[in-house]
């Protein structure tokens, strides 16, 4: 009776051989409870790896999705900035030109401005004459006739203004009320004015060229101005007729003839 009412107990029983000819086998018996605990164990990794499997699909999805999105943004992104460069190029071509018609008016007026102080002016406001080197000699035997009636005015036109070869220097002679003017603008380098000696005004044209204008009188501007073509330098009177007119080139004398552009 009581073994009746004993619960019975269900076990399983494997059985392992071998192909081998002298194999024995082995009977391994594995009761229900620990068949259900294996079971639940496959079935929760089941789960587990279904839930995961879906997870990490549903993750990756969302990623490409947005790289996706990303993708088609940043192509978006490059056209624009491709559309800005072109646009960019085109205005970077439009300043190179704007920049190099604004170099070549630049370097137009920088030789407009060189070429107005090379001094090719006329040295005298009025209508003058170059003195020959042998000139007055006919003057020089009428004064010899005359010595003793004009001794003083003799003595008071006893210096003269005389060409210096070495400078290439020029005498011109004009009439009383003639102005001795600058060539070129520039500035006043030296004056000197003393008695008994010729005075000289100096002008540097600040291009290489130093024009140099020797008189009797008075010159009538200051040392370090600065000064425009057709400036007065000396006024011409009855005993300061002639002029001397040179002009160096850097470190040589040039012929003014070569220079002095005569209109008329």
């Amino acid at each position: 009776m009581s073994t009746d009412l004993r619960k019975r107990k269900i076990t399983y029983t494997i059985i392992l051989t071998s192909d081998a000819p002298n194999a024995n086998f082995r009977r391994v018996h594995v009761r229900t409870a620990a068949v259900a605990v294996v079971g639940f164990i496959l079935l929760v990794a089941v789960i587990c790896y279904t839930v995961y499997t879906t997870i990490t699909m549903a993750g990756s999805s969302e990623r490409n999705t947005k790289q996706l999105e990303q993708i088609v943004q940043l192509k978006a992104e490059n056209e624009e900035l491709v559309r800005e460069k072109e646009s960019l190029e085109g205005k970077i071509a439009s300043l190179e030109e704007i920049i190099s018609r604004k170099e070549a008016a630049e370097h137009e007026l920088v030789a407009a401005h060189e070429e107005n102080y090379i001094p090719r002016g006329f040295p005298m406001s009025g209508a003058a004459q170059i003195k020959e080197e042998n000139a007055g000699t006919e003057e020089a035997q009428d004064d010899a006739q005359d010595e003793e009636e004009n001794e003083g005015d003799a003595q008071e036109n006893a210096l003269k203004v005389e060409a210096n070869k070495e400078w290439k220097e020029l005498i011109f002679v004009a009439a009383e009320g003639t102005k001795v003017v600058a060539t070129a603008p520039g500035t006043v380098k030296e004056v000197r004015e003393a008695e008994g000696e010729v005075s000289y005004v100096v002008i540097d044209h600040e291009n290489g060229y130093v024009t140099t204008y020797r008189n009797l009188g008075s010159p009538i501007v200051e040392e370090g101005s600065q000064i425009v073509k057709g400036v007065a330098l000396f006024l011409v009177g009855e005993d300061n007729t002639e002029t001397g007119y040179s002009i160096r080139k850097d470190d040589g004398y040039v012929d003014p003839l070569e220079l002095i552009e005569i209109k008329g």
